[in-house]
């Protein structure tokens, strides 16, 4: 489980990620400098987003989740832009499918007025077609070539980071597999996910979500967090997503405790 959060499905991202660390070995290409990351934030705004209420500990009072993923998310560009000035970001609406909404941008105000532009739509959709994900990324930014030499790094990394936010809609995959093939099997491409969601239960479809949103991208290389809720482990999720995927350990060997 998420630390602090009963209602988490971290504990099956958990197990993954031990599975696949067992038998992972860091390669030369799995080692770098900071080189500049091209990060693309897909945000879920079907229906749900807004009728998921985050309560305030400070204040007693609630907001949609949609308002508080605002929040994270323009705090997490800056600080993102603090580590690394030539950082670029886009963004990616989800409704049935993929849909690019803004091209990169480097310069973190014009990101956050877009990420300020966001808006839920009113509508709660049966699946999400996860190969118009693929697809949509492949053909608007590919990873770059691998170097010749292990020792070289990249120019760039390709990093998604995939925001759901579905209690009831299921994750399918339909659509011609080359563009998911190529960017999986590219080093300098990376897929991160948080699932922000009800607390799980007989009259919700979380688990199987989660278990879906777990195997889009092959692990150890993935980061997968979940949260139900508390605000707090929301901006902790956010911190958790700051580390750039060259240079981070895989997730079950992650240790994120401040020493006194």
């Amino acid at each position: 489980m998420m630390e602090g959060d009963s209602q988490s499905l971290s504990s099956v991202g958990s197990d993954l990620n031990l599975l696949g660390s067992a038998t992972y070995e860091f390669q030369h290409q799995d080692i770098h400098s900071s080189c500049p990351e091209k990060i693309i934030i897909c945000v879920d705004l079907a229906q749900e987003v807004e009728t998921i209420p985050v309560k305030s500990q400070s204040k007693g009072t609630s907001v949609s989740l949609l308002t508080c993923l605002k929040n994270a998310l323009r705090l997490f560009v800056y600080n993102k832009t603090l580590m690394n000035s030539e950082h670029e970001f886009a963004l990616v609406v989800l409704t049935s499918e993929a849909n690019w909404f803004c091209n990169f941008n480097s310069d973190p105000a014009l990101v956050c007025q877009a990420i300020n532009d966001l808006e839920a739509v009113q509508e709660n959709f049966e699946s999400f077609d996860t190969a118009s994900l693929y697809s949509i990324i492949y053909e608007n930014c590919p990873p770059p070539p691998v170097p010749e030499s292990p020792l070289l790094s990249p120019p760039y990394v390709v990093r998604t980071i995939l925001i759901y936010t579905r209690s009831h809609s299921m994750p399918v995959y339909r659509g011609d597999p080359a563009a998911h093939d190529a960017l999986t099997m590219s080093p300098y491409f990376f897929l991160d996910v948080l699932y922000a969601h009800e607390p799980p239960g007989i009259s919700n479809m979380c688990e199987g979500i989660f278990d879906i949103l777990a195997e889009m991208y092959p692990l150890p290389k993935a980061l997968v967090l979940d949260w139900s809720h508390n605000i707090t482990l929301l901006f902790n999720c956010f911190a958790k997503l700051l580390a750039h995927p060259l240079q981070r350990p895989v997730q079950i060997k992650m240790d994120h405790k401040l020493d006194s």
